[in-house]
Formats: structure tokens, C-alpha cells, sequence
């Protein structure tokens, strides 16, 4: 998938903002993300969900080192402030062990590809495919657990973290009040996207260890539309179609390829916006 096209699609939406005229810009770029429909499931969509929350989060620290923001949020947001430097840890953490495991599913992927090369061009070392597919079959099975625990990571966020009683104070500055709803916006949002990538992650093919059993008995065609490139690998792995596998292994890395990029990127926006955070809570 071209980076490229994700990038157009992306700047190709177009809705109207609101609100105060200083947060115009985040919001639009929180209108492009919100735009993407990763309720599909599929990798393409959240790649672009990924790629518009890097665009998101660089607007996010422009907006954040604006001379009239860090004088509104410190001197009346400061606890509002301590809220998102919570939430950003959060979600620091979650970015990054989503970006390792995207890096252990590369090294995992390749390590089946090249069995697969070897036994297409020796002929033999089925033994060397068996043990790689099942470490990786292995490793399929850990992450889904870790996914899971991320996303209840998630739901902490989105719970009562971010709750309105921090402005509460009945004489609520105009621009304050836009800051922390656009603010909030940007958690949601972030949250949002990433519980989609997780939940890409945590699908399973359906009774993976008895299939594997049955690897040399049972050789089907086996094809859902529904299933993500992850899913219909499983599904490869578990008929040991080469013919089949080596291609699905293709797709699946690089759709790992994406993920491992925006992942990075994302977390790299992370830490540039904690660190505005910080420096608003010096001052």
C-alpha cells in the first residue's frame, strides 16, 4: 500500500470546523480521522487512521505551544493539564508495545518466509516450516493476550480520566473551555483508533491447534472476506498451502510495514506532546 494514497485520501476529507478560531486546525485534522471507517476492520483502514493521527498530533503541538494556549492552561487548566499528561502516558505505553509488536510479528513473518523459500528451492526442510510456523503460532497466541490487556488500558482512558469537573468552576474562560474540549477530542479520537488496531489484532482463526494437528491430512480452500490479513494467514499456516502461504505472508508483512511506521511515528508525536505539556506546567 502506497503511502502516498494514504496520505491523500486523508487530506481528500473535507468538514466543516467549529468552535473558537484558534482550534480551527485541529479540528479539522480531528474531522479527517474521524471521517476514516475503520469499523471495516480492514488493515487498510486503520493504516489510515494511523497515518491521520500522526497529521492529528502534529497539529496537536503547534496548538499546544501557542502563546495564548500555554497562558490559558496554566493558569487556569493546570489541573486539567495533570489529566492529559496521565492520559498521554497511557497512551505512550500503548504505542509502544503495539510498535514491538509489530516488530516481533516482521521478525516471526520472515522467519516463516524463508523457511518457505528454502523448501521451495532444496526441496525437504518441512521439519525447519513446522518449527517456524508453530513459534509463530506461538507468538499469535501471546499477542492476542497483550492486545487484550492494552485494550482494557484503553478503557481507562476513556473512562473518567478525562472528566469535565476540572472546569467546572462556573466562571469558565471562553478559550479554556475550547482548549479542553478540543483536547479531550484528540484523547477520544486517539483512543478510539487504537482500540481498532488492537481489535485487528485480537481476531483468531477458529480452532488453530487442530487444524495444525491435521497439517499433511487436510488440504482445503478455505476463503472469508471478513477475515483480516492476519486471520487469513492463520488460516494458511493451518492447510500449509505454500502456494497460497508465501503470498499471504507477502501481504501480511506489509501491512506490518505500515503499522510499524505509524506506530513510530506516533509515538515519536507522543513524546513531543508530553513534553509540551510539561513545559506548560513549568511555566
Amino acid at each position: 500500500m502506497s503511502n502516498v494514497i494514504i496520505n491523500n485520501q486523508l487530506r481528500s476529507i473535507s468538514l466543516p470546523s467549529r468552535s473558537h478560531p484558534s482550534t480551527t486546525r485541529i479540528e479539522e485534522a480531528l474531522n479527517k480521522v474521524k471521517a476514516v471507517n475503520t469499523a471495516t476492520g480492514s488493515s487498510e483502514s486503520i493504516l489510515m487512521a494511523l497515518a491521520g493521527l500522526e497529521e492529528l498530533y502534529n497539529c496537536t503541538d503547534d496548538f499546544l505551544t501557542m502563546g495564548s494556549t500555554q497562558r490559558v492552561m496554566s493558569s487556569d487548566g493546570s489541573e486539567f493539564v495533570e489529566e492529559m499528561l496521565d492520559g498521554s502516558l497511557r497512551l505512550m505505553d500503548i504505542c509502544s508495545v503495539s510498535r514491538d509488536l509489530m516488530v516481533e510479528t516482521h521478525e516471526h513473518v520472515r522467519g516463516v518466509q524463508s523457511c518457505v523459500r528454502r523448501k521451495k528451492v532444496a526441496g525437504g526442510g518441512g521439519d525447519q516450516l513446522d518449527v517456524a510456523i508453530s513459534s509463530y503460532v506461538g507468538f499469535r497466541k501471546n499477542m492476542r493476550k497483550e492486545a487484550k490487556r492494552l485494550l482494557g488500558s484503553l478503557k481507562k482512558i476513556g473512562g473518567g480520566t478525562f472528566s469535565s469537573s476540572s472546569v467546572n468552576n462556573g466562571q469558565q474562560d471562553e478559550y479554556l473551555v475550547a482548549v479542553t474540549d478540543v483536547m479531550r477530542q484528540v484523547v477520544s479520537v486517539s483512543v478510539s483508533m487504537l482500540k481498532s488496531f488492537l481489535e485487528f489484532l485480537t481476531r483468531r482463526q477458529s480452532n488453530i491447534k487442530k487444524k495444525l494437528t491435521s497439517v499433511l491430512k487436510k488440504k482445503k480452500d478455505h476463503h472469508d472476506e471478513t477475515k483480516n490479513e492476519l486471520e487469513s494467514l492463520d488460516s494458511a499456516l493451518c492447510c500449509s498451502r505454500d502456494d497460497h502461504l508465501q503470498k499471504k505472508l507477502e501481504v501480511v508483512e506489509m501491512s506490518i510495514d505500515g503499522f510499524e511506521k505509524y506506530l513510530e511515528g506516533l509515538f515519536r508525536r507522543l513524546i513531543r506532546t508530553r513534553t509540551s505539556l510539561l513545559n506548560i506546567i513549568s511555566h
